[in-house]
């Protein structure tokens, strides 16, 4: 009798335990912003993911893998900037930061990462965590609150200071949370968990966030839970997510009161970005640079004295471009703009070929926050832009239902 083969079929990556703590005690140092252990933990997860087996076998596996190629030229891409810098420490630094955006995918995409349930646990474990890290930000805030009787302490930059951490990309993994929460079937811990992570987009006041907030929810809604709803009950949440908007919008309240201010600060922020992307434009001609770039040694340097010239305070110092894009043509110029509209391409193939609700609204938000932010160039918006595309690119799921 001729004997059957079986393939050897390598274990899941998270079936470990040491493995899936590490992960997680990953994503809890970016959220807060404790980067020099953070980058101690990616590097041991990384060792662990290539001694889970053969090395070579966890690299080749990699490099086979279009989710980890689509990261893996824009780390390269920051590299060859140290051949031509002007400040060598400062384009190290930028690698070092980069180094997220392969590392990250390396250990995603070297091998079978999880099954079903190890995502689903995951998934759960990062919202709890998540909330956890929430709420020291609101017991911050309301000790100040205590302190001070100033109600803005709950929103915007101040409610994250004590996280050390930017609003905006905070805002980004609020929204992650809530994309998870929504994919699976609700039960009580996870409509209170949404209720929770709702309430802290409002808080946190990114307007391009919650515009797709906004988005997120309407797609859920009549896409996904309609279908499992009577038409009366569905339309109960409908209602009061209306009836709460109105009452904000049209009362006297710190959360109208704060939105106000914010759009009156609105136009300032327009025009600071648009002198910042003139400055790169203007740079790049003085410099001859349109087709290599200045560096990533050199742009903070050069974006500097534009500041200084045109009378800004110093406390724009230390600015980058506001946008990925710009970012990418300053430094890199059109070779390295084309390397990064090539990763995009490749991801948005990804996507289409995914095909699931969570990973096209993953992608389009890192998308879209890049044109208003660097979200490449620091720690936590680098983790946030490679991580959670991947986290839903690589999971099994459904597929997206069709609009008719």
């Amino acid at each position: 009798m001729e004997a059957i083969i079986v393939p050897f079929q390598r274990p899941y990556f998270l079936q470990k335990k040491l493995h899936f703590y590490l992960l997680l005690a990953v994503i809890a140092t970016t959220l807060l912003s404790w980067f020099n252990l953070n980058s101690w933990l990616i590097i041991a997860l990384a060792v662990c993911r290539l001694l889970d087996g053969r090395p070579p076998d966890a690299v080749r596996t990699a490099f086979s893998n279009r989710w980890f190629l689509a990261w893996f030229p824009i780390f390269l891409l920051e590299v060859t900037g140290l051949f031509h810098t002007h400040d060598l420490y400062a384009a190290w630094k930028h690698v070092e930061s980069k180094a997220t955006l392969v590392a990250i995918p390396f250990i995603m995409c070297a091998g079978p990462f999880a099954d079903r349930n190890g995502y689903r646990r995951l998934g759960m474990a990062y919202c709890l965590t998540l909330a956890g890290v929430c709420s020291i930000c609101l017991a911050a805030a309301l000790w100040e609150y205590i302190g001070t009787g100033d109600p803005s302490v709950f929103f915007y930059h101040s409610l994250t200071s004590v996280l050390d951490s930017n609003a905006v990309f905070f805002s980004g993994y609020v929204l992650m949370a809530l994309l998870i929460l929504l994919a699976e079937p609700l039960e009580k811990t996870r409509a209170w968990l949404i209720l929770f992570f709702i309430g802290m987009m409002v808080l946190l006041a990114s307007k391009l966030l919650l515009a797709l907030l906004a988005v997120v929810l309407g797609i859920y809604l009549v896409k996904r839970y309609r279908v499992l709803m009577s038409r009366r009950l569905f339309a109960v949440p409908a209602v009061l997510v209306f009836f709460s908007c109105g009452m904000l919008a049209f009362t006297s309240n710190p959360v109208r009161g704060r939105y106000s201010e914010m759009m009156r600060d609105d136009v300032n922020g327009i025009s600071f970005r648009l002198f910042v992307w003139h400055s790169a434009v203007k740079i790049l001609d003085e410099k001859h640079a349109w087709v290599f770039g200045v560096t990533a040694g050199d742009s903070r340097d050069l974006l500097n004295a534009q500041y200084m010239s045109a009378g800004l305070s110093k406390g724009y110092i230390g600015y980058n471009c506001q946008n990925e894009y710009v970012e990418v043509l300053l430094r890199s110029g059109i070779t390295g703009l084309i390397v990064l509209l090539a990763a995009i391409a490749l991801l948005i193939g990804l996507a289409r070929r995914k095909s699931t609700i969570e990973v096209w609204l993953a992608i389009v938000t890192i998308l879209l926050l890049s044109v208003t932010e660097s979200t490449l160039e620091m720690q936590q918006p680098a983790f946030l832009s490679c991580f959670f595309p991947l986290l839903f690119g690589l999971a099994p799921g459904r597929r997206l239902a069709p609009l008719s």
